[in-house]
């Protein structure tokens, strides 16, 4: 009995010592070219998507490279919703210049019209990330841009994960805009599987050349499949032992004080530590660098397909009734818990306004407060069905369709999804009376009946034009 007590000790002290060497793989979050002009989101969207799915899955700091030349009175206060929510503000230049195809002066006058736009920000970091990862092709412009950053207190906003989050975002959009029919759970699992391969590629080459995995830093894009998917990217790197650590943190790593020899820096301090290591290139280049692999990867994940059919006349009157602001009063249901005096939802056209955005938030005496869910309305051509899509945080989704069951009523029915709760499917009715809209939601049992839940009485809110 003392041996087998001794041994399960034994494996379990050893448990709990490779549980803490799997633990201590860390990596910070980032993201280039804050903040994106309007897309299949607006900046708004994007933004808000973006931060609550970062609070969601526990992502206290992450750092946003500002690209200034977006700044505009549409953009700037989104800088202001990043530092809110406790997240840092850096420069990634004005006009998003190479540095080998520049003139220096040009390329420096560049930095400082970043900084002028940046420095009063009170979350602002001085870090500078080089466009495109392009510190130079030419030793001695190389050496004299490290000693103009050094000179504005700059430290160098390196990364040493690099992927092409970017390209997968282009074919994202260029889907979008052809009006194809997207698979978001299908663009999802590829987003997770490419990036997540990005981190282990680069994980694998820092602990062949540099003996050790060191305190990573993520390259990512401020981009709608971001906003969508990166709550779900991070609970991925926490199921597989990783931690989110601060960007600041992270820059304490000693390889930030370890400048490269190569002038080849354009796949990050580890790719370019490894090159002075020793390693080839192509055992550096990965799938998550390739356009042409990661194009043939997203006709394999099947997440586009072309659809043609036109979209019937009454969801185009559907989705023009629809655009405004929606209130409706929370007094029935107010309590402790769920403090909010009303709910709004608010629907905008989309690209090309051949479908709907929406987002649906609570108030609390009239003003503003948390943002639940944000909503995709289009047709659906290959199933000759509306669809509603629909995202909230932690990584919950709902997919459904909609369609006319009566005169004014309209019925959707979707399934809804997240990582940590069963799946579950919910019918809403709404039916236009002469005090407003009302919405009756029911959710099915396991014997496959319709359970009444809430109903709320919508009122469409005057406009400036009204």
């Amino acid at each position: 009995m003392r041996f087998l007590s001794f041994q399960r000790i034994f494996w379990l002290g050893l448990l709990c010592v490779i549980s803490t060497a799997q633990a201590t793989k860390q990596i910070a979050i980032t993201f280039d070219d804050a903040p994106r002009p309007n897309s299949s989101l607006t900046s708004e969207q994007r933004a808000k998507a973006l931060l609550i799915a970062l609070d969601a899955s526990g992502v206290e700091q992450a750092m946003f490279f500002v690209t200034t030349k977006h700044l505009n009175e549409q953009t700037k206060p989104i800088l202001d919703l990043y530092q809110q929510d406790g997240h840092l503000i850096a420069n990634h230049s004005n006009q998003h210049l190479w540095l080998h195809r520049t003139e220096l002066d040009t390329y420096q006058q560049d930095v400082l019209t970043a900084d002028q736009a940046l420095r009063d920000y009170p979350h602002f970091k001085p870090y500078f990330r080089y466009p495109y990862l392009d510190e130079g092709r030419d030793k001695k412009v190389v050496k004299k841009m490290q000693k103009f950053l050094q000179k504005l207190g700059y430290q160098n906003g390196y990364v040493t994960v690099d992927n092409y989050d970017w390209y997968l975002e282009k074919l994202y959009q260029d889907a979008v805009k052809a009006g194809d029919k997207i698979n978001l759970v299908q663009m999802k699992q590829l987003y997770i599987d490419v990036l997540w391969a990005a981190i282990e590629h680069s994980d694998r080459i820092a602990e062949q050349y540099l003996g050790r995995s060191p305190k990573h830093v993520l390259l990512l894009h401020d981009n709608d499949l971001a906003a969508y998917f990166i709550g779900d990217l991070v609970m991925h790197l926490k199921a597989q032992g990783w931690e989110i650590i601060s960007p600041l943190e992270a820059y304490q790593d000693p390889i930030a004080q370890q400048v490269p020899k190569t002038l080849f820096t354009g796949q990050g301090r580890v790719a370019a530590l490894a090159r002075d290591a020793g390693a080839s290139p192509q055992e550096l280049v990965h799938v998550a660098e390739d356009e042409a692999e990661l194009q043939r990867l997203f006709t394999e994940y099947q997440v586009a397909t072309a659809v043609g059919a036109a979209m019937p006349e009454w969801f185009i009157a559907e989705m023009n009734s629809q655009v405004g602001t929606w209130q409706t009063s929370n007094a029935q249901y107010r309590s402790d818990s769920e403090p909010y005096t009303d709910y709004a939802i608010e629907w905008t056209w989309g690209l090309g306004e051949n479908s709907l955005d929406g987002r649906l938030y609570g108030l609390i005496d009239g003003k503003p407060s948390d943002d639940f869910w944000t909503y995709k309305l289009f047709w659906d051509a290959e199933q000759r069905q509306a669809r509603l899509l629909q995202f909230g945080f932690g990584g919950r989704v709902g997919d459904g369709f909609i369609r006319p069951i009566g005169h004014g009523q309209i019925e959707t029915i979707q399934t809804h999804s997240a990582p940590d709760f069963p799946t579950f499917t919910e019918r809403h009715l709404r039916v236009l009376t002469p005090d407003g809209l009302l919405t009756t939601s029911f959710r099915q049992s396991e014997a496959g009946e319709w359970q009444g839940r809430r109903s709320y009485t919508w009122i469409k809110q005057p406009t400036a034009e009204d």
